[in-house]
């Protein structure tokens, strides 16, 4: 089995080591959104076999995206909405 913890830990490691620097936040003064999908893998042939032994599996990070997209507050609206489109309205 595994933790919530050690798959964190997983993408932590895998943005700290696999991305480059560039664009990174700097630390204690930004922040970053990370997404990441974890393929998480038993061997065939031990799968779920013995119910008192833990499963050996492999984690592996197989996609990761960061960063957000800023909306100028010239394309906010009040409501909360935004648009690139200036006849667009809210429904």
């Amino acid at each position: 089995m595994w933790t919530a913890d050690e798959i964190a830990q997983l993408c932590y490691e895998h943005y700290g080591i696999r991305l480059p620097k560039k664009g990174k936040p700097e630390p204690n003064h930004q922040w970053t959104l990370l997404a990441a999908v974890v393929k998480i893998q038993s061997p065939a042939d031990k799968a779920c076999d013995a119910l008192d032994k833990p499963v050996q599996v492999t984690k592996e990070v197989v996609s990761m995206g960061t960063g957000t997209k800023c909306i100028g507050q010239s394309k906010m609206r009040k409501s909360g909405t935004f648009s690139t489109n200036s006849s667009w309205q809210p429904p």
